[in-house]
């Protein structure tokens, strides 16, 4: 990038210039955004959210497992989240909606019902159109590839293609059957149907302290929302009901199987205690042997619930042993065991996922293969738990055995018959215990079983959303127009960076520290005529068609600059030239010559640019002849120099373009021209090629007094401008300064006033006449 030029302090203003002059770019960025966004905005699909509200009771209350096996239940909120969001119940909703059926276009109003669709693993995601064809209820199945088949309304319809898993099922009823009618339905696969459910709905609590928790759910159906989330609830609140009794039913099942063999016991031991009592008169036993008794009965009780929990977490180990990769679940007298119920949980999700693979691909898809490992590694975590509880069970029943057989020992050391009548009561009141006990549970179990509610209340139902949620129209335009608004200021802002061009005055005085003569501002573009043939160069010259405009007024200060530059000896020749090409020169010297010799001066406008002439376009003259001619010898200046309109303006084009015109602007003979010109005219203005580019302007520096040179703003490179003056000052041309030309709208405190201080100076009347608009400006 090229260097930037120094431009010292920074003001407000500075920047204010900067988004004026990169309006266009900065106005295309911002609109490129905005309508960008304003377009995303209004052709977005969009998304509605429905959304229930549900308390998680307090189920700290032990139940009857939690008494029987002596183990606490947790049921935290993060878990129910968990459950709410699982993929077993997102599952069952799209069961339940059909959800794994889409249809599309589906007439409304003319009673039909499509329902029982089933189709093959390879035609799931494939969209397939059914046309009725006759009042009969004849229609027409048809995929991409086309027809699939034919049916009839109120018969099940079944295609069947080359291979097994290319079958498709429905079942299309009511009527009556409306001909021409026709939809389009489509069976995603199962599993991307449950996986849209998963990723869409949301579940968080309400509060930080609370119970409650919001189930949401987005989608672009508004009555779908609802659904899902109406179905979400009521499938998480129906599997707590029957989770609940389940674990009563498998409660209620296990304490009967107990409760009729300890029965038998039980009577069996009453009756041995009252025949033992009959035969030998004995009714009852010291205090102390009774004590003994109750406390063996608490011991033995504890042992027996013991033994119950060893039998359980027995059948586990048998059930691991016996079942499959997907055979396995948690018997439910386990599900208190929080490490356990983790674990069950985790496998469960495992082997539903499992299931879904098997339906779509083989036992040896590496991915069947990679869950399988998972399971196994599940079920091994699984084994471990419960050999480690079995251990500790074990070890607690041996502890226990001690005790009883301490009990024993001293039940040994009584007389015979009070020995065998404390056995005998011993072994009433371990049974009647034990009894006592599942008798209580199992009633327990029963009204439990029949009146589970489960711990889950449903506080707010879905209702149907009435606005979508997004798009946001007005958050989305707001947040367009400000970043559009901040990419149009940032593309000013790097544009005018990487552009190294001078692009105001201020920045033309620091940088090129010149003095600067004239600030011409920019001519507007050339009308086309009626013909459409652009209007000739001499629109350009706006002293003449113009006088009154500000142009033309800047003209008149450049001008006054130019006279006053060395009041003791008057400027009588001067050269205009530029950095580089097409930067306004031609154009500024041919309209100040106009303004010189509207002062009376009488002034000759030499044409010096033997390259790419132009001053001849401006006054409407022919080219040949002109310089060259004069130079070569073969005519008089008298007879080519042309008069203008303008009084006491005269014009000298360049003649025929010459192959050395370097050699012919050095010659003599333009030493002589310029004499002579110098006697016959009061002004010489000379326009020449760009100092850069060619040696023709330095060398003609050398024959005029003085020098100005122009830099037109946004095209003139301060670096080439520097090296134009550096040219310039090497052959010691007299440098006046620098005209800034094509000054934009953006810089009218540069001479906006002109036209007032012109009304003004013209009298009272003229200056209340209204002003009138034209072509340069106010006139």
């Amino acid at each position: 990038m090229a260097e930037q030029p120094h431009t010292g302090d920074v003001h407000l203003t500075d920047y204010l210039r900067v988004l004026v002059r990169r309006r266009y770019v900065g106005l295309l960025a911002f609109l490129t955004v905005f309508v960008s966004v304003s377009i995303h905005t209004f052709l977005a699909v969009p998304i509605y959210e429905a959304s229930a509200t549900v308390q998680i009771k307090d189920a700290s209350n032990k139940n009857i497992l939690s008494e029987l096996v002596q183990l606490d239940r947790t049921n935290p909120i993060a878990e129910e989240i968990e459950i709410i969001k699982s993929r077993t119940v997102a599952e069952e909703v799209v069961r339940k909606l059909r959800l794994d059926t889409v249809l599309i276009s589906f007439p409304a109003g003319v009673g039909l019902e499509f329902s029982a669709l089933d189709v093959g693993r390879r035609m799931k995601g494939r969209v397939f159109t059914l046309t009725l064809d006759n009042e009969d209820g004849d229609f027409t199945v048809a995929g991409k590839d086309g027809e699939l088949g034919r049916g009839r309304i109120n018969e099940p319809f079944v295609a069947n293609g080359d291979r097994a898993d290319e079958y498709v099922k429905f079942l299309l009823g009511g009527g009556p059957a409306v001909p021409g009618v026709w939809f389009r339905f489509q069976q995603p696969m199962f599993r991307q149907a449950v996986a849209n459910i998963q990723g869409n709905i949301d579940v968080r609590p309400v509060g930080d302290k609370t119970n409650i928790l919001r189930v949401v759910y987005r989608d672009a159906n508004p009555d779908t929302a609802r659904d899902v989330v109406n179905a979400v609830v009521d499938t998480y609140r129906k599997r707590n009901i029957d989770e609940n009794a389940a674990e009563a039913r498998e409660t209620l099942k296990f304490i009967e199987a107990q409760r009729e063999a300890l029965q038998a016991g039980l009577e069996e031991s009453e009756m041995r205690l009252r025949d033992f009592k009959t035969e030998n008169n004995v009714m009852s036993l010291p205090d102390e042997t009774t004590s003994m008794i109750h406390s063996y009965a608490e011991f033995a009780g504890e042992r027996s619930r013991l033994e119950i929990e060893e039998r359980h977490y027995a059948s586990i180990l048998g059930a691991l042993d016996k079942s499959g990769p997907t055979g396995f679940s948690l018997p439910s007298v386990n599900r208190e065991n929080t490490v356990l119920s983790n674990l069950a949980l985790t496998l469960s999700d495992l082997q539903g996922k499992r299931q879904e693979l098997v339906a779509d691909f083989t036992e040896d898809h590496p991915d069947v293969k990679k869950i399988d490992e998972q399971i196994a590694d599940l079920r091994g975590k699984i084994r471990e738990v419960v050999e480690t509880t079995l251990v500790t069970i074990k070890a607690r029943m041996a502890e226990i055995d001690d005790i009883l057989q301490r009990f024993s020992d001293e039940m040994k050391t009584l007389p015979d018959k009070e020995r065998s009548l404390a056995e005998l009561v011993r072994a009433k009141e371990v049974n009647s215990e034990i009894y006592t006990f599942l008798l209580q549970k199992r009633e327990e179990a029963r009204i439990t079983e029949a009146a589970t509610i489960g711990n889950i209340r449903i506080i707010d139902e879905a209702q149907q959303p009435l606005r979508p949620i997004s798009p946001n129209v007005r958050l989305n335009l707001m947040l367009g127009f400000v970043a559009g608004l901040l990419l149009a200021i940032g593309v000013a802002f790097f544009l005018e960076f990487i552009d190294d061009s001078l692009k105001s005055t201020e920045e033309v005085e620091r940088f090129v520290k010149r003095p600067i003569y004239g600030m011409i501002p920019r001519i507007p573009d050339k009308r086309a005529l009626e013909g459409g043939e652009p209007s000739p160069a001499s629109a350009n010259l706006v002293t003449h068609h113009s006088p009154r405009s500000p142009i033309s007024e800047a003209f008149r200060t450049l001008r006054t600059n130019i006279h006053f530059a060395n009041p003791d000896v008057p400027i009588r020749e001067l050269l205009i030239t530029s950095a580089g090409p097409s930067e306004g020169k031609s154009t500024i010297v041919s309209n100040l010559a106009l303004t010189i010799a509207n002062t009376g001066k009488k002034t000759i406008l030499i044409d010096c640019d033997l390259r790419k002439p132009n001053v001849h376009n401006f006054f409407d003259l022919s080219r040949d002849p002109g310089v060259t001619t004069i130079l070569s010898g073969e005519a008089d200046w008298r007879d080519i120099v042309h008069p203008t309109q303008t009084e006491n303006l005269f014009v000298l084009p360049s003649g025929p373009i010459p192959p050395n015109p370097t050699e012919m602007l050095s010659s003599h003979a333009m030493r002589e021209m310029m004499e002579t010109f110098r006697r016959e005219f009061d002004m010489i203005l000379l326009d020449s090629p760009p100092v850069v580019a060619v040696t023709d302007a330095a060398i003609l520096s050398s024959f005029v007094h003085s020098t100005l040179l122009v830099v037109e703003l946004g095209r003139s490179r301060g670096a080439g401008v520097n090296r134009a003056i550096d040219l310039l000052e090497k052959v010691n041309a007299n440098l006046l300064g620098v005209i800034t030309n094509s000054i934009s709208s953006g810089y009218r405190y540069d001479y906006g006033g002109y036209h007032y201080y012109y009304y003004y100076a013209d009298g009272e009347k003229k200056k209340r006449r209204k002003r009138r608009g034209g072509r340069y400006g106010y006139y």
